[in-house]
């Protein structure tokens, strides 16, 4: 039974400030349609009127800057009537003191956000196809700026902090700025700090990596994987150019055992070139990972790396698409599973016969 998304608050806008490298963002930038000012410091991007106009379709409930057919959350609860267990919506007869506490913050003009992504170096070692049409490696005037901003971010908001999300455009594990945080992490400076969360593809997050970096052991929890298939051939040759299957495996396999890392999110941006590897990569990812996993799908997005013939050829999710009838049947066998989310719960449970 669909749910009506004005008898919900979302968190994300009360908690959370996305930096990238121009743009600024309360939710993930393919779920809000609303950008914050470009090249706006961190405090400013937090309140600026944009921001605010974001917090008030919130509270209004009319989420008039959300795209409810790429955010999850809204999926769930206009398709099912119900929002699952790890996203940010509440009733609002059902606001937890924490944020109400941030909706109070917000009406005197003193919110601070608790939950800050780091998304400002696109530096990474994989050309995927999905997210960039070359390799973009950061260089010392970049690496200077990154620096740059991560003092910035720990002198106006390390007082609130109580996440680190690391990172959403490149890999943490690569970018020479968020590589030397991790591995020169200050406690101090991020007093009420409880987890950093790690956006990687995990082609370097091997143990020699990790024990460079002990500082921050007790705050990784959780992480997501970025991977998009489920076979060697796919990954090395349509969705991760440059990527090594086998070596791959092996990290995460090493990821598995890392004691304080309790919640493993292996993500699949689903598109025409790997949708008949949904259920193969969800069987080998909680092979690996057991009881951590959870496995994510989403429908690919266009940051500009593909025309829009190209883009048409990708959305597979399309009922006018050649394979849209298989992709429905991939869709049936995959997402039903327990340990699985999706922005992909519309085809679940049509067939042939509704087409």
């Amino acid at each position: 039974m669909m749910a009506d998304k004005k008898d919900y608050i979302c968190a994300a806008p009360f908690s959370s400030l996305e930096i990238h490298d121009h743009a600024r963002f309360l939710c993930c930038a393919s779920w809000l349609k609303k950008y914050l000012p470009e090249n706006s410091s961190p405090v400013d991007a937090w309140n600026s009127v944009e921001a605010n106009d974001v917090r008030d379709s919130i509270l209004d409930g009319s989420y008039r800057y959300c795209d409810s057919l790429h955010c999850p959350m809204l999926h769930q609860l206009e398709k099912f009537g119900s929002t699952g267990k790890i996203d940010p919506l509440y009733h609002k007869d059902n606001i937890p003191p924490q944020l109400q506490s941030k909706i109070d913050d917000y009406k005197n003009g003193v919110l601070k956000p608790s939950v800050i992504q780091f998304s400002f170096d696109r530096t990474c070692n994989l050309e995927c196809p999905s997210c960039r049409v070359k390799l973009f490696t950061a260089n010392k005037k970049k690496i200077d700026e990154v620096e740059a901003t991560i003092q910035q971010i720990e002198e106006s908001y390390g007082d609130s902090a109580t996440t680190l999300y690391i990172t959403g455009s490149g890999d943490p594990f690569i970018s020479v700025g968020f590589r030397n945080f991790l591995r020169n992490f200050d406690k101090s400076k991020w007093p009420k700090l409880k987890s950093i969360h790690l956006h990687t593809n995990a082609t370097k997050w091997n143990k020699k990596m990790w024990d460079s970096m002990p500082n921050v052991h007790e705050y990784v929890s959780s992480c997501e994987i970025s991977i998009d298939a489920g076979t060697k051939d796919t990954y090395e040759n349509k969705t991760r150019i440059g990527g090594n299957w086998d070596e791959l495996i092996d990290n995460l396999k090493f990821i598995a055992t890392i004691p304080n890392l309790n919640r493993v999110k292996p993500s699949f941006v689903v598109q025409q070139k790997n949708y008949k590897e949904m259920k193969m990569f969800y069987d080998l990812m909680v092979s690996i990972f057991g009881n951590k996993a959870y496995v994510y799908y989403g429908k690919i997005t266009n940051w500009g790396t593909f025309t829009s013939e190209q883009f048409k050829e990708q959305k597979v999710w399309d009922i006018n698409h050649a394979e849209y009838n298989e992709f429905i049947e991939e869709v049936n066998r995959t997402l039903p599973a327990g340990k699985s989310w999706s922005n992909l719960q519309e085809f679940i449970t049509r067939s042939k016969q509704l087409i």
